[in-house]
Formats: structure tokens, sequence, C-alpha cells
């Protein structure tokens, strides 16, 4: 797969088959993600892959906590207004998916999240120090490997919260920060869930060009 089309045609899988993960292949998806952009060769990030009952387990420490809070969905009323109607847009178009599943957008979205999506895989990315910076190019990165090898992946916002959990379940050091967790496995191809893409908006609408009119004139 060409870089370009990994990029233009990935997207967040939240629905995985029952089908264990061989570890060479997470391994050439980290082999790929090692080379991502670092702030002065850093290399901040370290990487705890978690299976079979290890994760299942994970997933229901996870779920049975996020269980003792009140439900709630996100709510972005004080964002900016683009922010706010892109995520409105999203959260209707999640709660059709959610309702065609026979949930409510809590259970999909969040409860969902917490479980990991059932996934075969959890990666979870720690930093060290004080800079979380790597995380963000390290993820990206293994995100689009894990596309181009034929694995889904979704990159989970709500289970960093409990970053204690993980440290707990999986002996992550103290002194490291808990900074993404990535859902991974083989996409199911028939959920409703993974037939959705989230929009992006067009270039012209976030983009300012400056002294290309000049160049274009030769000037």
């Amino acid at each position: 797969m060409r870089t370009l089309d990994a990029i233009h045609s990935r997207k967040s899988i939240r629905a995985f088959l029952d089908q264990p993960v061989p570890k060479d292949l997470i391994e050439k998806v980290l082999e790929a993600s090692r080379w991502a952009p670092t702030g002065v060769n850093r290399q901040g990030w370290r990487v705890t892959v978690v299976t079979g009952p290890a994760r299942e387990q994970l997933g229901a420490r996870l779920e049975a906590r996020a269980r003792e809070r009140e439900p709630k969905t996100p709510s972005y009323a004080a964002s900016a207004p683009d922010v706010r109607r892109r995520s409105r847009s999203l959260m209707e178009d999640l709660t059709r998916i959610a309702d065609a599943q026979g949930q409510s957008l809590w259970e999909f979205v969040v409860l969902g999240s917490y479980r990991l999506y059932d996934a075969p895989v959890a990666v979870v990315v720690s930093y060290t120090g004080k800079r979380s910076g790597d995380v963000a190019p390290f993820v990206t990165t293994m995100l689009l490997a894990a596309h181009d090898l034929g694995l889904g992946a979704c990159w989970l916002g709500y289970p960093v919260s409990y970053a204690d959990l993980f440290r707990e379940s999986l002996d992550i050091p103290e002194e490291e920060r808990v900074g993404a967790v990535v859902a991974l496995g083989y996409p199911d191809p028939d959920a409703p869930a993974n037939a959705y893409r989230s929009p992006r908006d067009p270039v012209e609408t976030f983009c300012r060009w400056v002294g290309f009119d000049s160049e274009a004139k030769g000037e």
C-alpha cells in the first residue's frame, strides 16, 4: 500500500474479529512506528503490548471502574464553534451506529472504549520524563502501519484516565506516564461501526497561503 493510500483510507476500527494477532505482525507494526519523528531524537516512548486472558482481564477492570461513574457522553459546549459543529456531527453519526446495534451512545462510545472495543490486542504507549510530545507521532505512525498490514486500530482516549489500572495490571513502572492506548486487531468487515469514517474539512477551510501569488508572477 502506498503511503498516501494508507493515509486516505485509514479509519478508526471499533469492532474486531475474534482472531489472535501474531506477535511477529505486531512487531512489524512497531518496527515501523519507531521511525516516527521525535524531538532531538528523544524516542521517549515505551510500549506495553497485551493480549489473551491478560487483555480480557484488563478490559473487564476498566469497564467495571467506568460503570461506577454516572453515565455521561462527551460534551463540547465550551469548545470553539467549529469544534462544536464537528463534534456534534460525529456524536449524531455514532448515535445512529449505536442504535443499529441496540446500544446507547454511552454504551457504544464510552463503555466500548474502556472495554477496548473487545480488540484482541491493546497497545499501551507510555513515556518517560515530563514531555509527551513523542507519543502522538509514534501512535499516528502505528495506526498507518497497522492499516498497511491489514490490521485495524482505534486510538482510545477514555482509558488513559485510569492509568493506575494499567500500572497495576501490566507492571508499568511508576516513573512512566500512560500517554495513549490503542485497540488493535483484525477488523470485522460486517460490523456497522466499521462502515463509518468521520469526514474531514477541505484544505481551503484551514490553510493560509502566503507568498504564492508573487511566486506565480515570477516576482
